[in-house]
This record gives C-alpha cells, sequence and structure tokens, in this order.
C-alpha cells in the first residue's frame, strides 16, 4: 500500500502512530468490519499530543480483519503483540470491545489525523476512569496526575467533563474518592 511508505518521512513518533491508526482504520473500514478504538496508553498520548508516550498502540478491533490486515502488511505476532520493526509500529490487541460497555462505544470520539484518515479513540471520560483505575488498584500514582492532565484536555477542548457520566463511572467502579480529588485540583 502506497500510503504505508509514507510513514518512514514522519518523524515525530505520535504523528506517526496516529496516521498509521489512520490507515489500517480506513483499510479495516474498507472490507466492512468496525474500525479500530484506540484505547489505554496510546488514547492518552494522543489526548495529550504526545506530552505522554507510550511505545505501543492499544486498540480495540474486530480480531478477524485486524489479524487479516496486519499479516499483509508484513507485521509479526507474539502472544496478542503485532509489530513491523521496519516501520518501528507496534499493535496491543486488547480485544474486540470496550469492556465499559455500549456506552462507552457511543461516546467514542472520531478525529481526523491527515489527509482525511480518522481514527476513534475512547473518550476523555472512559480515559479519566480507566487512569483512576490504574492509580487506586494497580498503585499506579501517574495515572493518578493524567488523570487530571485529562480533565485539563478536555477543558482545553472548549468541552466541560460529562459529570454525571464520570460519576456514574466511578460509582460502579469504586473510586468516587479519587474521582473527587481530580476534579477539585
Amino acid at each position: 500500500m502506497e500510503k504505508l511508505k509514507g510513514l518512514g518521512r514522519i518523524e515525530d513518533p505520535v504523528k506517526k502512530r496516529a496516521y498509521f491508526i489512520g490507515l489500517l482504520s480506513e483499510e479495516i473500514k474498507k472490507r466492512g468490519a468496525k474500525p479500530p478504538i484506540v484505547v489505554g496508553d496510546e488514547a492518552v498520548e494522543i489526548y495529550t499530543q504526545g506530552g505522554y508516550t507510550t511505545g505501543d498502540i492499544d486498540l480495540k478491533a474486530p480480531k478477524n480483519y485486524l489479524e487479516e490486515v496486519l499479516s499483509e502488511w508484513n507485521f509479526l505476532k507474539k502472544g496478542r503483540l503485532w509489530f513491523n520493526k521496519e516501520m518501528d509500529i507496534y499493535i496491543d490487541w486488547l480485544g474486540e470491545t470496550l469492556d465499559e460497555g455500549r456506552e462507552a462505544e457511543e461516546r467514542v470520539n472520531s478525529i481526523i489525523v491527515a489527509d482525511g484518515l480518522t481514527i476513534n479513540v475512547i473518550s476523555v471520560e472512559d480515559l479519566i476512569i480507566d487512569r483512576l483505575n490504574a492509580a487506586k488498584w494497580w498503585k499506579d500514582e501517574d495515572s493518578f496526575m493524567w488523570a487530571k492532565v485529562l480533565v485539563r484536555v478536555k477543558d482545553a477542548m472548549g468541552e466541560a467533563v460529562d459529570l454525571e457520566y464520570l460519576r456514574k463511572r466511578a460509582a460502579s467502579e469504586q473510586i468516587e474518592e479519587l474521582l473527587d480529588k481530580v476534579l477539585k485540583n
């Protein structure tokens, strides 16, 4: 695929991964499947425009379509991780649908990255909850800080966080206290 060759000319790793996800999404849609949803660390990286960095792309995507495309694009598979050393792209497949459920799938943001390519990214609110879960249950203190940053990102986008949704999700995850701390700062 000609557009894939353009990846080598993109020096910024954040832009390179976003462009790659756009190409992958376009190809999977062409084949009649739902495009992937960016989650986890890669979603934080996208929303913070590289303020947070990661080495791989966490995706939720239809497994058969994803594997078909990645195989055609010369990716190798090891466990759930797909990689192409030449492109310096690593994909971590985390399942087909969002663990957060249908409402979270309806809240996904479509972001135009370049050349009319779009990527689907888990909502900022669901990502805030994800980071707070990591802070509480995995004792990842940095995740708490990134949850605070994501609240500011939403504000910088000119949008208020959906407090009703956040509080509902926090209650179901037993992280209300952490959410309150994030919202106070």
